[in-house]
């Protein structure tokens, strides 16, 4: 059986929230902080470099050779802030895009101020279905319900290492996610192995990806489809 229950965020979560939700939104102060804060590893490499430089030539040289030096840096770096940002914008407004997003999820799960601890007493073996980019996931959340993870191969997802070394297939499962965001937070899975029917069949083509998300509905990760297990994998399985 799946319950669900309201629990305060975790104070590290909590942390790194609210240092998300204090980025400030202005992407043109966001761009200049990129460039001339020579955050770019070539410009903090120069930043470092010249200073030094110009050190060396006034001790051996005299002032003026040292001010000519600076000038020819001050150039160099105004024409490097240019070609640089010129062709480095894509990428810092991409950069300052995840940022925003991030910053409005976090804001908002805030606001909420408490997380969502599920819990999932497995009676029977979950099913999974294998993809490109990770695995899909049907469990007996009991009452003719089903309960979907859409778990992700990217590396930021707990659950897939759990997958990947056969820990999913426990019969105690417990996680932590935001409210708004739906972030998974944490994921553990607990108790003894369940017996599963052999290895995960796998969604090869598009139009069998395309055909499964809709015969389940285009739920979203962590969804709880009100349809039973038993009638949900078949339709899944005939489709892969």
């Amino acid at each position: 059986m799946l319950s669900t229950a309201r629990v305060s965020i975790p104070v590290p979560v909590a942390a790194r929230l609210k240092s998300s939700a204090a980025f400030n939104d202005n992407v043109n102060e966001y761009a200049r902080e990129d460039l001339i804060g020579f955050k770019r590893p070539i410009a903090a490499a120069f930043a470092l470099i010249a200073p030094v430089a110009v050190a060396f030539v006034y001790q051996g040289a005299g002032l003026m050779p040292a001010l000519q030096l600076g000038l020819v840096i001050t150039f160099i770096v105004g024409v490097g802030v240019y070609f640089v940002g010129k062709k480095e914008w894509p990428n810092i407004v991409a950069e300052f895009q995840s940022h925003a997003a991030a910053k409005k999820k976090a804001v908002a799960d805030l606001r909420c101020g408490f997380g969502e601890s599920s819990f999932l007493s497995n009676g029977r073996a979950p099913r999974f279905f294998e993809h490109e980019h990770g695995v899909l996931v049907l469990a007996d959340a009991g009452d003719l319900k089903t309960l979907f993870f859409d778990v992700a191969s990217d590396g930021l997802d707990p659950r897939w290492d759990l997958y990947e070394n056969g820990e999913m297939n426990r019969r105690v499962w417990r996680w932590l996610r935001l409210p708004v965001s739906r972030e998974l937070v944490k994921f553990s899975a607990e108790g003894s192995k369940l017996n599963q029917r052999g290895p995960a069949p796998r969604i090869d083509s598009i139009d069998a990806w395309e055909a499964v998300n809709i015969a389940l509905g285009e739920p979203l990760d962590g969804a709880v489809i009100h349809r039973s297990f038993d009638e949900l994998v078949e339709s899944v399985e005939r489709l892969v």
